[in-house]
């Protein structure tokens, strides 16, 4: 096992080690020494690797940052931008759950290079104190290092605070404190956010310009009103919403002249006081939310709230694969970096926690098939498996489970998982994952995530079967406790890998013990395939 984990370990070093040293981010400026800038690059990877993404998931986000050119110059860029325009649109396609970044249909691709840039909106709520201006900078500058574009949003911070003056020396802060961490910064004051007293306006011209430079905006939360061309200190429900429509529209100069010009937000970051969202209770941290399905029961806790509605609004303006992180403000960078390479909620344990949101999907539960759109699940087993369903002989056993089954859907027929409870001795019962299928279309939109947390809380432990070639069985490996190889072949020459997890119900009710896990493997192997 350490023998594995030491391989793992330099395979990702590699991948990480090899994009750093070929990133196009500029070098690092400042009156820093050669000494400190090695020792922030080593933090660095340090970080990166901290965040133990699996070398599928270091290698699937160096390749959705390595299109990001580093661009001089206002007129390079605008050159590059009317090369992509004339060039073919071809959309990634990844069947595997999981995955970060996966750049949907929003992202042209050149050959291999991307034709916009990857970026994360982080916004810093009036919480956070002028001590975390520094983590918040280090943040900033560790971003630009492997290839994410960060867009920084902040906001007053206190009541006290919240005058144009308090604004300005804030926002020169934080552009401080990522230079001195040998990133580039632009304070943004003027210019951006503009209205009446209602709904505020934002325009993203000033953004692109900083971007082009290579350089991380820094934005003041400064609204010029139209009637008489006063500032007004605006928060964060008013600006984000607004920046995150404005980074959502093609360019102005671009819709002139006919050329493309999208960012892909592939983050949006909140940092504040809290490490991420509370429960309804109050007593932890949630660790992946849907928002469509979680929204309103989380809103009655008021220092929640603020951060949900948020995060909902933002999320349902950008792309469906976009993320949102609640993350403090004061902690270690690698936290959000985590956050940013993989897009599995943080561990359940340990001081590296955040929260996941997602806009996510509603979910629907059946424990029996009367209920169930036969035709769309279906479907949506074929899509997903890429394979014809024996769909009579395969209903056909779901309505004889002698322990009774349960159907999670969710969305509109976009993803299922099926359990069947099957019997063994002594008057057990075998919680199985018959099925987790996911549509091709919906992968990268944190659905696989969703599921998963819903069959956690639905089953809390559970048996399964993947056939050994199967692509996604890296995603099972992840999330199991354990597995088993069948060492000859099944039926149709299959061989299979059987997984589990174990845990309590919360009732003093036992686990799959290795004896339950045994048997359950027996069990599991004599089920027919349900795929022609």
């Amino acid at each position: 096992m350490l023998a594995r984990t030491s391989l793992h370990c330099r395979a990702v070093s590699r991948t990480f080690t090899a994009s750093l040293s070929n990133s196009t981010a500029p070098p690092a400026v400042g009156k820093g020494s050669l000494e400190q800038q090695r020792s922030r690059e080593r933090e660095l990877i340090l970080n990166v690797l901290s965040t133990v993404p699996s070398p599928r998931e270091a290698r699937k986000f160096v390749d959705s940052v390595r299109g990001r050119e580093t661009l001089r110059s206002r007129r390079e860029f605008e050159e590059r931008q009317a090369q992509l325009a004339g060039k073919t649109t071809k959309l990634l396609a990844e069947v595997v759950p999981g995955e970060f970044l996966h750049l949907h249909n929003t992202t042209p691709i050149v050959g291999e290079q991307q034709g916009s840039l990857v970026a994360a909106l982080v916004c810093l709520d009036s919480s956070v104190s002028p001590k975390a201006i520094d983590s918040a900078g280090k943040l900033v500058a560790q971003m630009q290092r492997i290839g994410v574009a960060p867009i920084v949003l902040i906001s007053a911070s206190s009541e006290e605070d919240r005058g144009h003056c308090g604004v300005v020396a804030r926002t020169h802060a934080l552009a401080d404190a990522v230079e001195r961490e040998g990133g580039r910064a632009r304070p943004v004051c003027e210019g951006i956010f503009t209205g009446n007293g209602g709904e505020a306006a934002a325009d993203s011209e000033l953004i692109w310009a900083a971007l082009a430079q290579d350089m991380a905006p820094i934005i003041a939360p400064l609204l010029l009103r139209d009637h008489d061309s006063k500032y007004q200190v605006r928060q964060l429900n008013d600006t984000a919403p607004a920046l995150a429509r404005a980074l959502m529209t093609p360019r102005r100069q671009s819709r002139e002249q006919g050329t493309g010009g999208l960012l892909h937000v592939a983050r949006l970051i909140l940092l504040g006081q809290a490490a991420g969202i509370a429960g309804p209770t109050g007593s932890e941290l949630l660790r992946l939310v849907n928002l469509e399905e979680d929204y309103a029961g989380l809103t009655g806790n008021t220092e929640a709230g603020a951060a949900l509605g948020l995060m909902r609004t933002c999320l349902q303006t950008l792309a469906p694969t976009a993320a949102g992180i609640v993350a403090a403000a004061h902690g270690d960078p690698s936290v959000v970096i985590k956050g940013l390479i993989s897009e599995r909620p943080s561990a359940a344990n340990g001081v590296g926690r955040f929260s996941l949101l997602r806009h996510g999907f509603r979910i629907q539960r059946h424990t029996t098939l009367a209920t169930c759109d036969r035709e769309r699940l279906q479907r949506l087993l074929e899509r997903s498996f890429g394979r014809r369903l024996d769909s009579a002989r395969y209903f056909s056993r779901l309505e004889e489970c002698a322990g009774g089954i349960e159907v999670i859907v969710a969305g509109d027929y976009q993803g299922a998982v099926i359990v069947t409870y099957e019997k063994m001795g002594l008057g057990r019962v075998l919680p199985y994952l018959d099925k987790f299928a996911v549509l091709p279309e919906e992968q990268g939109t944190g659905m696989a995530d969703i599921l998963w947390a819903q069959l956690r809380a639905a089953c809390p432990s559970c048996l399964w079967r993947s056939r050994s070639d199967n692509a996604v069985n890296r995603w099972y490996f992840d999330r199991s406790h354990g597995h088993a190889r069948q060492t000859n072949d099944g039926e149709g020459g299959t061989k299979w890998v059987f997984f589990w997890y174990r845990g309590s119900d919360g009732l003093g009710q036992r686990g799959l013990t290795p004896e339950d896990v045994h048997e359950g493997i027996g069990v599991a192997e004599g089920i027919r395939a349900s795929f022609i």
